[in-house]
């Protein structure tokens, strides 16, 4: 269940453009013939860049550069279901609907693996607590139903223990390298 993706990188994977503090950065997870990886642009750049895959999620967040010695930076070199799902809602100023089904399932996913606790449910939102960070998040209630696995089986497969990760240089601890699009 562990999937290493870089972490947000420096500029963007479009024009190459270091990022500014405060920057509205897209994140997108794409799936390639190889591997899934993380690609970031910034928000007015989107419309213009073309997917080098299947887009798996989006989500959006302003851009803080972190210090070469942040502890954070260094363990967010791997991406498992439990940093993405604190991804998903980075940059977020309150319950959003945006990647609910997908937000919907890594709660389920993590909650079975007790990183996270159910504060409150309702019938929109169920509040988990992050065990490790004790940081609140508002996850949709949304229905899962069997067509949703069934239309993003590919995306999903990923989410999947042993779905290819022994081979790839991302489960020895190397990240893989994000390849732009040529223009």
């Amino acid at each position: 269940m562990e999937l290493h993706i870089a972490p947000i990188s420096r500029k963007s994977s479009f024009t190459e453009d270091a990022f500014e503090k405060n920057d509205r950065v897209v994140s997108l997870l794409l799936r390639t013939e190889e591997e899934v990886v993380r690609v970031d642009i910034l928000e007015s750049e989107e419309e213009g860049y073309e997917l080098p895959g299947e887009l798996i999620c989006r989500w959006t967040q302003v851009f803080k550069p972190r210090s070469k010695d942040d502890k954070e930076a260094q363990e967010a070199l791997k991406l498992t279901a439990d940093n993405l799902f604190i991804s998903l809602f980075e940059g977020e100023d309150g319950p959003s609907q945006e990647n609910a089904k997908f937000k919907h399932l890594l709660g389920l996913m993590l909650e079975r693996r007790r990183l996270l606790r159910v504060k409150e449910r309702d019938a929109a939102f169920t509040i988990y607590i992050h065990r490790p960070t004790k940081n609140e998040y508002a996850v949709p209630n949304v229905e899962l139903d069997p067509q949703f696995f069934i239309e993003n089986q590919e995306k999903l497969e990923f989410l999947s223990p042993g779905s290819g990760e022994s081979e790839s240089p991302a489960s020895k601890g190397e990240a893989p390298e994000v390849e732009t699009p040529k223009s």
